[in-house]
């Protein structure tokens, strides 16, 4: 069996939705948290996702629930845990393995995590950066949550995908935050964020979540 086919086999036994492998030397953005690691030293990332409850996403309507939240989380925490067996696998054939956290800001005033795993999943060939800022796959859209490994395995990484979200315009049209325009490329940032802000504290959420945008975006299917 080929180490991606080992791959394929470990994350299939874990129910992972959809995972592809991403060339590091192409990320060119800091990564924080591998001590003296070096992309060099991890060459390849696994990037992997898991779909979102539609049953969940449909209790949406303007904003984040009580619902929604303990189901975010609850998905953030397997994909961490996915992270780790995932890591552990990889060492057990005699590699070095890093996984990460699915959601955790270690910045704060850039509001970034150890690693940009959107940007992983797009090297990946998982999707493309959508209007709404999200990863959006070609079968499940934004609906689905991602993390990451870094591996010095041997892998072949895969090819990204030339897609884009062509005509569609349904999170621009019921984003709540007014953030999403037609070039994604000038998507507000601080619009969205203070959005977030807002629905964290009015509806007492404790995070920056919102689930709009993602339950418009259903894919090209």
């Amino acid at each position: 069996m080929s180490q991606n086919g080992k791959i394929e086999k470990w994350l299939a036994d874990l129910d992972i939705d959809t995972f592809g492998v991403a060339d590091m030397s192409l990320y060119g953005e800091e990564i924080t948290g591998i001590g003296d690691l070096t992309v060099g030293e991890l060459p390849f990332a696994v990037s992997f996702g898991i779909v979102l409850s539609r049953g969940i996403l449909e209790t949406l309507s303007d904003g984040p629930t009580q619902l929604y939240l303990h189901h975010y989380r609850q998905l953030n925490y397997r994909l961490d845990m996915i992270a780790y067996f995932l890591g552990r696998s990889i060492e057990r054939e005699g590699f070095r393995a890093v996984p990460f956290a699915a959601s955790q800001v270690v910045d704060w005033q850039r509001q970034r995590g150890h690693i940009n795993h959107k940007k992983v999943g797009v090297m990946a060939g998982l999707g493309w950066i959508g209007r709404n800022n999200l990863l959006v796959h070609p079968v499940f859209g934004a609906r689905a949550r991602y993390n990451t490994v870094l591996t010095d395995m041997p892998l072949e990484a895969d090819t990204r995908l030339e897609e884009d979200c062509g005509s569609c315009i349904r999170c621009l049209e019921i984003c709540p935050a007014g953030a999403i325009r037609m070039e994604p490329a000038l998507f507000d940032h601080h619009g969205c964020y203070d959005m977030l802000s807002r629905f964290r504290k009015e509806r007492n959420i404790g995070h920056h979540i919102c689930g709009v945008c993602v339950k418009a975006c259903g894919g090209k299917s």
